[in-house]
């Protein structure tokens, strides 16, 4: 949330560690348009940005901003409420993890670590909200491509994880990976205590946050019963 103690004691970490912290407003991100446009404009992406996803993990990858050198970067999207209601929400948190990937771990076409270019970047994105509970997001997340979620101290956190990502093996990590299915024949049933608990166990999350995710994850078998 907008005002976690922890964000504000990492981002001052980064900070005296020479790192920098640019702020974002979610709520200029209406379309995936206005996302390119945001994200170019705030860090100076180059000319030849092709405004569309791959164009935009490549600028990520590579981003040299002002006064970058070799700096961590924490990119804050600070009023992300409204990005729960969007229709590309699982696909931006997709790309933007495949960006910090890459230019966390540096890696090249086959996978391998690049040692040849520079120094690996440590590169991070928060979304901080005002009003939502964190939870909240869990499904439309969870849908992101080779993205896995958990729960955390009241934060949703985000990370790929496939086979082909190293390290991302999802039998080796305690994140749920992909829609959150596991628990519909409980929700559809009408057996809302035990899919509450399957929330719980499965995602390490508190029985509060199990609710929100119930709460979202029914909605979603309202409106689109006959996906997963």
């Amino acid at each position: 949330m907008g005002r976690d103690p922890w964000l504000a004691s990492e981002t001052a970490a980064l900070v005296q560690r020479n790192g920098l912290v640019l702020r974002l407003d979610g709520r200029e991100m209406h379309d995936p348009a206005s996302v390119f446009r945001t994200f170019a404009r705030e860090l100076m992406f180059p000319g030849y940005f092709g405004h569309n996803w791959d164009a935009l993990v490549d600028c990520l990858h590579d981003w040299h901003g002002p006064g970058h050198g070799n700096q961590d970067l924490a990119i804050l999207i600070e009023h992300a409420d409204d990005l729960l209601k969007s229709d590309f929400l699982e696909l931006l948190v997709s790309v933007l993890a495949q960006a910090a990937w890459n230019s966390n771990l540096r890696l090249v076409g086959d996978g391998e670590p690049d040692d040849g270019w520079r120094q690996r970047m440590a590169q991070h994105f928060v979304f901080v909200l005002d009003r939502s509970a964190p939870a909240a997001f869990t499904e439309k997340v969870a849908r992101g491509m080779d993205v896995a979620v958990a729960l955390s101290d009241g934060r949703l956190l985000a990370t790929l994880t496939d086979i082909d990502w190293p390290g991302g093996d999802p039998v080796f990590a305690p994140w749920t990976a992909g829609p959150l299915s596991f628990a519909d024949e409980e929700i559809l049933s009408g057996r809302n205590i035990k899919a509450i608990k399957m929330f719980r166990d499965q995602l390490g999350c508190s029985i509060h946050e199990a609710l929100d995710i119930l709460e979202s994850r029914s909605e979603h078998l309202r409106r689109e019963p006959s996906n997963d």
